[in-house]
């Protein structure tokens, strides 16, 4: 009789599994031309070129996730020379789209259209292009579901979305550096 608590416990816990996982099966079916259109999207994107010939947005893998790559178009260069870590705090100006043009997010809505943030607080994508970019540097951003929100749905953010960023690195205020072997 002892163990009957425990065993509904268990139980209820295979049970509420089971539902997740039915709901994240019917998520991947429902998004599924979502998912499809935004993977053709990136796909596009990565094969466009520039008039010369180059390619248009480079792939960018951080040192810490060699498997996760982010395209990113350099639109101005700025003047600074030391590139946030992951760790840092910075100020920025940013845009956000989703790959069809809607937006969802802008600092532009903020009452100063500067904003700081910890890049380590952001998608694993946000934070991978601003560890490449220097103080007065913008770029547009292109980054994959996986590295986004991935399979979570935030508010004007559908699952399995592709993440279209302008971004424009104001300051690294208290700048720290970055650990480095001896």
């Amino acid at each position: 009789m002892k163990r009957l608590p425990h065993i509904l416990f268990i139980a209820m816990g295979v049970l509420i599994a089971l539902a997740s996982c039915n709901k994240d099966e019917s998520n991947w079916e429902k998004y599924k031309d979502w998912r499809k259109a935004n993977d053709a999207y990136i796909e596009q994107k990565a094969e466009e070129l520039n008039a010369d010939g180059t390619y248009a947005y480079a792939r960018i893998s951080p040192d810490w996730d060699k498997g996760s790559v982010v395209l990113m178009k350099k639109l101005k260069k700025g003047s600074g020379t030391v590139k946030p870590t992951y760790t840092s705090y910075v100020d920025v100006i940013y845009k956000g789209t989703l790959y069809d043009g809607t937006p969802f997010d802008s600092t532009y809505s903020y009452v100063d259209s500067i904003t700081t943030i910890k890049l380590s607080a952001t998608v694993q994508g946000f934070a991978m292009a601003l560890t490449n970019m220097v103080v007065g540097d913008s770029c547009e951003v292109i980054i994959p579901a996986y590295i986004g929100y991935g399979e979570l749905e935030k508010t004007g953010i559908p699952p399995y979305s592709a993440l279209m960023f302008g971004i424009k690195l104001v300051d690294i205020p208290a700048y720290e550096k970055p650990y480095e072997k001896k």
